[in-house]
C-alpha cells in the first residue's frame, strides 16, 4: 500500500510539473501564436522608391514609401529602441562579394562613409498619433530588405532623410 501511495504521489507531482513549461505554450504542447506588432505590415505597399530618389524629392511632413536594406552601422538596430537605419539597395553590402569574409556585412564597411551617408536614411517607428512605439525587439534584423511607409521628418539638409514610419513590410527572401 505504501508503495502504491508513493507512486501516486510521484505521478501527481510529475503531472503538476508538466504544466510548468514555457509561457505561450498551450496544453496541447504547441506554441501559441504571437501577435506581430501593429506596425509590421503583412502585405507589400505599392509604389516604393529608392532612398536616393526619396532624398531628391522628399518634403518634410509628406507621406513616403521607401525601399531599402537594414544596415549602415555595426548595430543598425537597437533592441531597446524603435529606430533603425536603412541603406539604398543600389549600394552593395559587404556580404554580397563571396570572397569577402566580413563578420558584419551589414555595416557596409567596404563603402566610403560619404557614399553610405548619401544612400541611407533613419527610420523611427511611430503609432498613428506620432508617438514612438515600443522597441522593435526581434521583429527585424540586419540585412532585411524592407519597405517603409511613413511621413518625412525634419530635413535640416537635403542629405538627411528621417522617416517617421507607421508601417514596415519585410520583403521575403
Amino acid at each position: 500500500m505504501r508503495q502504491f501511495t508513493a507512486l501516486m504521489l510521484i505521478a501527481l507531482l510529475a503531472g503538476s510539473l508538466a504544466g510548468c513549461g514555457e509561457s505561450g505554450t498551450s496544453k496541447t504542447g504547441t506554441q501559441a501564436p504571437s501577435t506581430p506588432p501593429a506596425w509590421l505590415l503583412v502585405s507589400e505597399p505599392a509604389d516604393s522608391i529608392s532612398i536616393s530618389d526619396a532624398k531628391a524629392v522628399a518634403e518634410e511632413g509628406a507621406t513616403i514609401v521607401v525601399r531599402g536594406r537594414i544596415g549602415g552601422r555595426k548595430s543598425p538596430i537597437t533592441a531597446d529602441s524603435p529606430v533603425f537605419v536603412i541603406v539604398d539597395l543600389s549600394l552593395p553590402h559587404c556580404g554580397e562579394d563571396p570572397d569577402d569574409k566580413c563578420p558584419t556585412p551589414w555595416d557596409y564597411c567596404c563603402e566610403s562613409r560619404s557614399e553610405l551617408a548619401a544612400k541611407s536614411a533613419t527610420v523611427q517607428i511611430v503609432d498613428a498619433h506620432g508617438a514612438a512605439v515600443a522597441p522593435i525587439g526581434a521583429s527585424l534584423k540586419p540585412l532585411d530588405e524592407v519597405i517603409v511607409v511613413g511621413a518625412v521628418g525634419a530635413r535640416p539638409s537635403e542629405g538627411v532623410l528621417t522617416i517617421r514610419a507607421t508601417g514596415v513590410y519585410r520583403v521575403p527572401g
